[in-house]
């Protein structure tokens, strides 16, 4: 077995892993009480994560890791330049990897082209372990393209490159669950990591909400660059779009047509005049 086959194979086990445990764990101790049918939307979800995983593993299988590869045989990007190797690049790969995803996230709410994609994740009615995966295949293919000039430029090593997304797709399971996390516990985490009560504002119907609370693995950038909000009682928090709030409006069809949808909504929050 090839180094790609290899990781697309441990991203697949570690993927289903997580969502069946945390599948478990958000009916022992859930938070809302879905407002959407559940097969439907895991129907959609995991249908939408079936696109997401053939594009990945047969349109750019190994891609990003033989380019990784080949920026370490080079020697370029700052921790080579800076002669950060083994453990250390993998550590200071994960945090910049981190910082530099919060800045795509945040690029995907303000710029409306990103927006167009971005939004057939943030249309789910329901917050679960499978909106950690309702990602619309361009945002995936254009977050690929993205990850190329980062990699270049920090000098990622694929071991720091595996365990970036190994903590990205952990981290999205885990704020995206519709778990009950109690206190103090909860406030604890979240002084570190991205927390479902933190994320769950993010995925308010309300702009000011929904434009907070961007970080994807380290709760720090929201905290330092002005974004965290957290002053909000997670009881009234309406999950989605205001345009997009009836079941049928967010069928499998319609979500993957969603970014070639006519124009953006004035209540988008990529919208500067709404």
């Amino acid at each position: 077995m090839d180094v790609a086959s290899g990781s697309a194979l441990w991203r697949f086990a570690f993927a289903l892993g997580g969502l069946v445990a945390w599948l478990i764990l958000e009916s022992w101790w859930s938070f809302r009480v879905p407002v959407q049918s559940r097969l439907s939307r895991y129907a959609i979800n995991l249908s939408i994560a079936g696109v997401n995983a053939l594009l990945l593993s047969v349109l750019l299988g190994g891609f990003l890791l033989t380019w990784s590869h080949q920026v370490m045989v080079a020697q370029t990007g700052l921790f080579n330049l800076v002669g950060l190797g083994g453990e250390a690049n993998v550590v200071a790969s994960i945090v910049a990897m981190d910082l530099v995803f919060y800045g795509v996230h945040r690029a995907n709410h303000a710029v409306p082209v990103l927006w167009r994609f971005h939004r057939a994740h943030h249309s789910d009615l329901d917050l679960d372990v499978t909106t950690a995966i309702r990602f619309h295949p361009g945002e995936v293919l254009i977050s690929t393209l993205i990850k190329m000039p980062a990699i270049w430029a920090l000098g990622v090593s694929p071991l720091g490159l595996v365990s970036f997304e190994a903590g990205l797709l952990a981290a999205a399971q885990f704020q995206h669950s519709n778990l009950r996390v109690p206190e103090p516990y909860e406030t604890i985490v979240r002084r570190i990591l991205v927390t479902p009560n933190m994320h769950r504002i993010h995925h308010s119907t309300v702009r000011g909400e929904h434009n907070s609370n961007f970080s994807t693995i380290l709760s720090v950038w929201d905290r330092v660059l002005g974004t965290y909000h957290m002053n909000v009682r997670q009881e009234n928090i309406r999950i989605g779009l205001l345009e997009y709030q009836e079941p049928r409006a967010v069928s499998w069809s319609r979500v993957v047509w969603m970014p070639f949808a006519g124009r953006c909504s004035r209540t988008d929050p990529a919208n500067p005049t709404s």
